[in-house]
């Protein structure tokens, strides 16, 4: 399995929407409106100030935003939630890196809460 055909992929994805290229523009306006389904359940649930796209979200985000902001203004319930609030944001790229590392040490602490308590006691 090649680990890279995926990056190469949103890559090649991005170059084709910023030349203007039909399917790979409908293709990524189809995405939106899935993410924005798929978000909004979250959304409902959590109540959130904001939903931040990172990753390959964040490469694509010109073309996916508008889609995405679009589904969760029709289905985010609470009302607070309207298309080009600003509430829809792309996360920067020292955040994701900064969120992963924090990600490492809060699952080696859930995985033994107790080496960590004997540490701070000593």
């Amino acid at each position: 399995i090649d680990a890279d055909a995926g990056a190469r992929g949103v890559a090649e994805l991005e170059r084709r929407a910023r030349q203007g290229d039909p399917s790979a523009l409908s293709a990524v306006e189809r995405a939106g409106r899935q993410l924005g389904v798929v978000l909004s359940g979250a959304v409902n649930l959590f109540d959130p100030e904001a939903v931040m796209l990172g990753g390959v979200y964040r490469e694509l985000m010109d073309w996916l935003a508008p889609a995405v902001d679009r589904e969760l203004a029709r289905r985010v319930v609470s009302g607070l939630w309207s298309e080009d609030g600003k509430r829809l944001r792309a996360a920067s790229s020292l955040g994701d890196a900064a969120r992963g590392a924090a990600g490492v040490i809060v699952r080696e602490v859930l995985a033994d809460p107790a080496a960590y308590a004997e540490r701070d006691a000593g």
